[in-house]
């Protein structure tokens, strides 16, 4: 035989040996970095990855692969055992894990594995996600995710909803303090009132119990027309409140009031209380403005005797 088919015979073997490693290579590498969450100390923090690219679901092979940031490493320690076609990974801190109904994280990683201050996560040579100063939230509501388009990696914010392996999801809250009732904004379903009685006496309250936590209970403030605020930002005055209504929704408020004071015209505003009795934002007006009551820092007064509005979960 010629030295030269001597050359060739040993180039295809070679050919032949590499190719046989791209099967283990392509079980990984379609795993994409989607969403990452952050609240302001760095304690309760989630990375979520999805596959992409019309995976056919064997992207399996994570056994040794590395996640990093500028400051910290993860490594998976062994690959997985279901099929990956359109599947998620959470990988999440143990201050998240310990959320209630927080969806089961699938790894555990270390608190502040990122900076929300401006960080480079990396996962092994496949895919990166990058956010500079600034454009990362950490208001405990929202989160940072990524698309990729025909020109490249696009960032977005939205509400987070960390989803894991076994396509459990949800939206978690990692604000302290009660919230503000939902008022449509943000993908959350609005309170909304209809007469049960033909005369208004009694109405059927339904509002979203789902989009928010830390609310132990909730309450309906009402006032009359001259108990609106004679100008922006000025106080409401209360006629009355019907306290403790509970989670349970609809509810059905029997012996509505008629007003006083000429104007024809009842007002409602429904608020909530953490475990602690501390009530919630009454939201905002048109100028951003918090609604003030006629108690404590702006509380009711009647369900509550102290108010915060550190937890902007529901109205913004």
């Amino acid at each position: 035989m010629r030295p030269g088919s001597r050359i060739s015979w040993t180039l295809v073997c070679t050919l032949v040996l590499l190719c046989s490693s791209v099967p283990a290579l392509s079980g990984v590498h379609l795993w994409r970095l989607t969403e990452t969450f952050s609240n302001a100390d760095g304690t309760i923090q989630f990375i979520e990855m999805t596959t992409c690219c019309g995976s056919a679901g064997g992207e399996i092979f994570l056994s040794g692969q590395p996640l990093t940031s500028n400051g910290h490493s993860f490594t998976f320690p062994s690959n997985l055992t279901m099929a990956t076609a359109n599947k998620h990974l959470l990988l999440a801190t143990s201050g998240y894990a310990a959320l209630p109904g927080a969806p089961a994280p699938d790894y555990i990683i270390a608190d502040n594995f990122f900076s929300p201050g401006g960080d480079t996560i990396t996962f092994s040579v496949y895919d990166t996600m990058i956010f500079p100063a600034g454009v990362h939230p950490t208001d405990g509501t929202n989160s940072l995710n990524k698309n990729e388009d025909d020109v490249g990696d696009v960032t977005f914010v939205a509400r987070n909803s960390p989803t894991n392996l076994h396509e459990q999801t949800g939206s978690i809250s990692a604000v302290s303090g009660p919230p503000g009732v939902p008022d449509g904004t943000g993908g959350t379903t609005p309170l909304t009132v209809a007469a049960v009685a033909p005369d208004g006496s009694t109405l059927r309250v339904s509002f979203d119990v789902a989009s928010c936590t830390n609310a132990a209970n909730r309450h309906i403030l009402f006032g009359q027309g001259r108990g609106l605020p004679a100008a922006p930002g000025g106080v409401f005055t209360l006629l009355g409140s019907v306290c403790g209504i509970g989670s349970t929704t609809p509810y059905d408020w029997v012996g509505v009031p008629q007003a006083t004071d000429g104007s024809n015209l009842i007002w409602i505003l429904m608020v909530a209380t953490d475990a602690s009795g501390v009530e919630g934002s009454w939201g905002v007006d048109s100028g951003g403005r918090e609604r003030l009551g006629p108690g404590n820092n702006g509380a009711s007064g009647t369900c509550a005797v102290t108010k915060s509005v550190a937890n902007a979960c529901g109205h913004i």
